[in-house]
């Protein structure tokens, strides 16, 4: 499920490198996700595990707020319907 492009967004090379230190049982857990085939860095499991915390917390913000995912989903489709109809009506 797409909530937003902080978090969805998979592009590479565009972001900044940084430097964390880990215990020897995270690394051997980095390594088996690359060695069983799953990511292809340690860089990509770690960044996997980063977007799936953000999503946990927006998903508890909208649930704080009454929001569903299902709510957020019928907004983005009515918006660009709207806009999409706007659009082609010019065309016309």
């Amino acid at each position: 499920m797409y909530i937003s492009r902080l978090i969805d967004d998979d592009s590479v090379g565009e972001g900044m490198n940084i430097s964390i230190e880990v215990t020897p049982g995270i690394v051997d857990y980095l390594d088996s996700k690359v060695r069983k085939g799953m990511y292809k860095s340690r860089s990509e499991v770690i960044r996997e595990a980063i977007r799936e915390m953000l999503r946990q917390e927006m998903l508890r913000e909208m649930a704080e707020k009454g929001v569903t995912p299902e709510d957020l989903m019928k907004l983005r489709k009515d918006v660009s319907h709207d806009i999409l109809e706007k659009k082609y009506k010019k065309m016309l």
